[in-house]
C-alpha cells in the first residue's frame, strides 16, 4: 500500500520535474535575441575582448624583458619558499604538542595575536584556520 503510494509520489515529482525542463526551454527560447544589432554588438565584443588579450600578452612579453620586473618576481619567489619553508617547521612544532586545544596569546607588530591549535592539527590566528602549504 505505501509502496504504491511512494511509487505514485516519485511519477508525479518526475512529471512535474519534466514539465518545468519543457517551460525553462521555451523560456531560453523566448529570451534569445537574434537581430542583428545585438549579433554585431555580441561579435564586437569578442573582437574586442581579444585586443585587450593581445595587449596584456604583448605587455607581459615586454615586463619579462625587464630587470627590474625579473627581480622582483624573484624576490616574491624567494619569499613565498621561504614563507613554505617556516609553515613547514611551524606544523611540525605543532605536531610535537600534546593531543589537547592549545590556546596562546602573543604580541605581533600589528598588534595582539590569538592563537588556538586544535588536536586534528588545526591552527587557527586570530580565529582565521592557518592553512598547511607545501
Amino acid at each position: 500500500m505505501i509502496d504504491d503510494q511512494i511509487r505514485l509520489a516519485i511519477q508525479n515529482v518526475r512529471k512535474l520535474k519534466e514539465e518545468l525542463r519543457q517551460i525553462k526551454k521555451d523560456l531560453r527560447e523566448e529570451e534569445k535575441i537574434d537581430s542583428p544589432e545585438y549579433i554585431d554588438l555580441e561579435k564586437a565584443l569578442k573582437d574586442l575582448k581579444k585586443q585587450v588579450k593581445d595587449y596584456k600578452d604583448q605587455w607581459m612579453l615586454e615586463m619579462q624583458s625587464d630587470e627590474d620586473y625579473n627581480k622582483l618576481r624573484e624576490l616574491r619567489i624567494g619569499k613565498e619558499e621561504e614563507i613554505a619553508e617556516q609553515n613547514a617547521k611551524l606544523f611540525e612544532l605543532v605536531a610535537k604538542l600534546p593531543q589537547k586545544p592549545v590556546e596562546m596569546n602573543m604580541d605581533g607588530e600589528n598588534g595582539p595575536i590569538r592563537i588556538q591549535i586544535m588536536p586534528e592539527m588545526k591552527l587557527y590566528l586570530n580565529g582565521r584556520e592557518e592553512k598547511r602549504r607545501a
